[in-house]
């Protein structure tokens, strides 16, 4: 959505210099073009009053196969909304009617909320018990499916310690401890036996350092996990990077102080490494060309 003049609003704010060309080649109404099972995500200037979503255009959405709607600015028509068993979100609410002072501008391009950039196709996890939105890079899904059963094993193993009378604590990745889990432990252990337990034939000396040298010349190096690195240390993941510096240490105070977690940084640890694949995206496909 970008601003527009009304008799209402005579003298809107101008539109952010950052925006995207318009995509679009007519004036359907933006709820006309919801895709299937998809959760829609609208972006609102900040310093607008109107409400962008309604009970009419929410029915269409929800007619049209959405999920969800996630809005980074305002609703209207509360009881309608509550009543037609989509989840919405929304930064706040009012009821004035989007075509005030608001138009809709372009389709499935990148959205800014806060620090978070959403690309279309990025998965947007939802949590109505919790009141919450995360979106998590498309590209980055295997990631998160592997960490996910860390962080879950890590709380259930400390809710099981805490019904049976034990302490609290939290070895989660993403919690800012460096205890090694009980998952790290056992494949540690193993290794440990196997090198204890390998028997090394004869190998003639010198043999192990020309392979050595040759795995080294034949190893290539993703210059993917580089750039992002150095994008997390760059000024324009400043921002990202301070709020999970930040959780990491006040999570460690915690576990150092009260011998617990009393939160974790998930969230912030994603911020950061969308932020950083962001960043690294152009200047890797630099690289490929």
């Amino acid at each position: 959505m970008v601003p527009k003049a009304s008799g209402s609003f005579p003298n809107p704010a101008q539109a952010s210099s950052s925006l995207p060309e318009s995509n679009l080649k007519d004036t359907t109404p933006y709820a006309d073009y919801t895709e299937r099972n998809s959760i829609v995500l609208i972006s609102q200037p900040p310093e607008q009053k109107c409400a962008v979503v309604g009970g009419i255009m929410a029915a269409r959405m929800k007619y049209l196969g959405a999920q969800g709607v996630v809005v980074d600015g305002r609703v209207r028509d509360l009881v309608g909304l509550g009543e037609l068993g989509v989840p919405i979100w929304s930064r706040g609410t009012s009821i004035i009617g989007a075509g005030a002072e608001s138009k809709f501008h372009a389709r499935n391009v990148p959205v800014t909320i806060g620090d978070v950039v959403v690309e279309p196709g990025d998965i947007i996890m939802a949590d109505p018990n919790e009141n919450g939105v995360v979106a998590v890079p498309k590209g980055r899904v295997d990631e998160l499916l592997e960490l996910l059963p860390k962080l879950v094993g890590a709380d259930e193993k400390v809710l099981k310690d805490v019904e049976e009378g034990g302490g609290a604590s939290t070895s989660s990745p993403a919690s800012g401890t460096d205890e090694e889990s009980g998952e790290e432990a056992e494949v540690n252990k193993a290794d440990a036996k196997d090198g204890e337990d390998g028997e090394e034939g004869y190998k003639p000396e010198g043999d192990d350092e020309e392979a050595e040298e040759e795995e080294e010349e034949e190893e290539t190096v993703d210059p993917k996990d580089q750039l992002e690195e150095e994008c997390k240390e760059s000024r324009e993941c400043a921002p990202a990077k301070h709020h999970y510096d930040e959780c990491v240490e006040r999570v460690t105070g915690q576990i150092e102080n009260d011998g617990k977690a009393k939160e974790d940084c998930v969230e912030e640890f994603f911020h950061l490494a969308h932020c950083a694949t962001q960043c690294a995206a152009p200047k890797l496909f630099a690289q490929l060309k």
